[in-house]
């Protein structure tokens, strides 16, 4: 699954109107080409179609402005920013940096105003859409289930934020927003489970499952949508894959929750399983060829005696 992220293009699903913004809420763009900022996976910044340098102080500035919920004094930034400067160094360090920004059709990326510094309300950034529509799928309930064709949920399969910087001021914000990926995919399983939806709630399941694999709500998703469809196998690979995994990494076994969805399966095929092959015990099942197979073998003895 490590690959279903990627083979979402991420160079066209934020180049619409912007929606929303931490900074000045909804807004639109003054002119000309939209200008987008995209953090997730890695720093980007595009005007339209074309992608617009930045220096790597231009990027960070960008970047820690995108961040934030209201205008930043700029003694905050540059001491942030350059942590091991004296204030006189990092404050002439922010005002190069801001001298170097480009300025797209003559517009500033920056917005100065007395002592505090804010990104360009018109910029969309695609973290902030990705952010906005995770809320509405954790909050919304009555709604028709959306698909993984919207851009919000586009946005979210794209990736972490910035996941290759090693700035000081980015891992809460990750986590952050990792953790609200997590449980946006898994709610969104769950909904397009209930619905019959189960190819769309796969590849959303599966998409949890690959941002944390040791976690057992994305595998118990995946798990539903197979015993709801009613693919036993399939089923059982999915649980038989996390117990060895579990297993092997932490010496723990899979929770009460989970072994409860795979316990009518493993009943099910206890009572209607294939013909024993010759020489085999006709008290016993053949064993799966699944990863993890002797767990799971376990498991049906369990479920025969």
């Amino acid at each position: 699954m490590q690959n279903f992220r990627c083979q979402h293009d991420r160079r066209d699903e934020t180049l619409g109107a912007p929606v929303s913004n931490r900074v000045g809420g909804a807004v639109h763009c003054a002119g000309g080409e939209p200008i987008a900022l995209l953090l997730l996976d890695e720093f980007e910044l595009r005007r339209g179609d074309s992608v617009v340098p930045v220096g790597p102080s231009g990027r960070r500035l960008m970047a820690f402005l995108a961040l934030q919920s209201r205008p930043v004094p700029r003694g905050l930034a540059s001491g942030v920013l350059w942590p091991d400067a004296s204030a006189s160094r990092g404050g002439a360090n922010l005002r190069t940096a801001l001298w170097r920004l480009p300025e797209p059709e003559g517009r500033p990326l920056v917005t100065v105003t007395g002592t505090y510094l804010s990104l360009d309300p018109t910029i969309v950034v695609d973290l902030h859409e990705g952010t906005a529509w995770a809320d509405e799928m954790l909050d919304r309930h009555s709604a028709p289930c959306p698909s993984l064709s919207e851009k919000g949920a586009r946005i979210v399969l794209r990736g972490d934020l910035l996941p290759h910087w090693d700035e000081e001021w980015l891992p809460s914000e990750r986590e952050r927003f990792r953790q609200l990926r997590l449980h946006a995919l898994e709610r969104l399983c769950e909904r397009l489970t209930a619905e019959g939806r189960y190819g769309q709630a796969l590849e959303a399941g599966l998409a949890a499952v690959d941002i944390e694999p040791l976690r057992e709500s994305g595998h118990r998703a995946v798990l539903r949508v197979h015993v709801r469809e009613g693919n036993a196998v399939e089923a059982l690979r999915t649980y038989s894959a996390y117990e060895y995994l579990l297993a092997a990494e932490l010496g723990l076994r899979p929770s009460t929750a989970m072994r409860r969805l795979i316990e009518p399966v493993l009943a099910a095929r206890a009572g209607s399983g294939p013909e024993p092959a010759p020489g085999s015990s006709p008290d016993r099942p053949e064993p799966l060829d699944v990863p993890g197979g002797r767990l799971l073998d376990l498991r049906l003895e369990d479920a025969w005696s």
